[in-house]
């Protein structure tokens, strides 16, 4: 690897990993939709500040869906032996010290934002801080650590009241933490301009900090899924897959694409809290019908896609399922040929107490065993004497055919539960099931109206 002379400038070989990070990173994803790329400023003192709920893969949606070289701050507890601290500071990630990591440890952030400092003053690559401090496994905004807003307030000074350092609030929203070829949505908020908050840090640096942190989860907040009830968590969450096609309906969105969801789902959370707030016992009414619905599903092996779907015929089923038979030889050929390495990296998970490690671990396996992996296939096709043509052509068409086989076991599972509920539709559980979806949008619909006044 080369040497750089400071952390924040181009290099090659990080360019050429973050290239192939890319690819494995969009692999990974069946869908990703990245929102208001014009509010990411070129060539200016930035900081990139997304919300924290996935481990690594909150640092990677930066790498692999921007063209910069983003210099992040990490805890300082990940440091250790020579040959790692290299390998962090070559991926541009600086150490920051917290009092579990001792007092004399803490001291030695003085120089860590020194080096933060020059880096926002290069304009060369922004930094990348989450705010948060640490992930969690919510859909939520957490506390805020006061780190992000002295940096930005410090390096703003050399600016005076020009404008100067901008943070930018990025929300991230995926549609399943730990599943592979789920969905991801990056939501990039306006940049607060910092230069805003400097009358007041010269004055009074607590109060700017403080005001500067009010303002700033405001605006993180707006750009992710914030659900700050406790108690009704799981109600939101459920009612975000359940009454989502609706609300859009509502709102008039046609759209089908992640944005439009996010859109839609931020809208009805505003309203449930309004309903919360005005009236507790009627959002503990519909917290019970959800759970009751959502039990009944489960205890029959279906999901609530497939009770919403209003249109399940025979000839329809019938013919996917001749579809199904006829893809059988291509999931053959792409479940053999990739299921080593995925194995391997599925096998290991176990070992993970952290939940939301999980797709991080996969991710970097992934980067790891499915080249060496193609590496061995090369070297028996290659022992058997094959043309070089047919090796190429052959090792080329697996990554395809790995993700084709996965993709088809999904949608076999979806035709499965489509079959079962079609055969059990005229059983009477299935019948109440349906009635309590249908009753559960009712109740919703009704919160929605008494708590969004025509005039808004």
């Amino acid at each position: 690897m080369f040497k750089k002379k400071r952390i924040d400038d181009w290099a090659l070989d990080y360019w050429l990993l973050q290239q192939y990070a890319k690819l494995c990173f969009r692999l990974s994803y069946r869908r990703i939709e990245v929102l208001n790329r014009h509010n990411l400023p070129v060539n200016q003192s930035v900081i990139l500040a997304p919300n924290h709920q996935n481990a690594l893969m909150d640092a990677m949606v930066l790498v692999c869906n921007t063209s910069y070289q983003n210099v992040f701050l990490a805890r300082a507890d990940i440091f250790r032996g020579k040959r790692l601290i290299r390998f962090l500071t070559f991926l541009n990630i600086m150490p920051i010290y917290r009092i579990r990591d001792g007092i004399k440890n803490v001291k030695k952030n003085d120089e860590v934002f020194d080096r933060t400092l020059q880096v926002l003053h290069n304009k060369k690559n922004p930094l990348s801080i989450f705010p948060e401090g640490n992930h969690g496994d919510k859909r939520r905004l957490r506390p805020l650590v006061k780190g992000l807003f002295r940096i930005a307030l410090q390096a703003q000074e050399k600016y005076g009241h020009s404008p100067g350092v901008k943070i930018v609030p990025i929300g991230y929203d995926y549609g399943h933490y730990q599943h592979f070829q789920s969905t991801l949505f990056v939501n990039i908020g306006e940049p607060i301009e910092v230069n805003e908050f400097i009358q007041v840090y010269l004055e009074n640096p607590v109060l700017a900090i403080n005001q500067m942190k009010e303002r700033f989860a405001g605006a993180l907040s707006k750009q992710m899924i914030d659900i700050q009830t406790e108690e009704y968590y799981e109600l939101y969450m459920h009612l975000r897959e359940i009454f989502n096609p609706e609300m859009r309906s509502i709102l008039g969105i046609k759209e089908h694409t992640l944005a439009a969801k996010f859109k839609a789902d931020k809208f009805m959370i505003d309203r449930l809290n309004a309903g919360l707030a005005a009236e507790p016992e009627n959002i503990r009414q519909l917290d019970h019908k959800v759970k009751e619905y959502w039990q009944g599903i489960h205890l029959r092996g279906l999901s609530d896609w497939v009770i919403g779907t209003k249109n399940h015929n025979l000839p329809a089923l019938l013919f996917t399922s001749l579809l199904k038979i006829l893809l059988l030889p291509v999931f053959i050929f792409g479940f053999v040929n990739n299921y080593l390495p995925f194995w391997f990296a599925e096998s290991r998970i176990r070992k993970i107490k952290d939940p939301q490690f999980q797709s991080s671990f996969k991710y970097v396996m992934g980067l790891l065993a499915f080249p060496v992996w193609y590496l061995i296939i090369v070297g028996i096709l290659a022992i058997a004497r094959l043309p070089f043509w047919i090796i190429l052509s052959y090792v080329l068409v697996l990554p395809g055919a790995g993700l084709c086989a996965f993709s088809y076991a999904g949608r076999l599972k979806r035709l499965i539960i489509r079959w079962k509920f079609f055969l059990q539709s005229r059983h009477p559980a299935i019948k109440e099931l349906v009635r309590l979806r249908e009753e559960i949008i009712g109740h919703v619909q009704t919160i929605l109206n008494r708590h969004h006044p025509a005039e808004e």
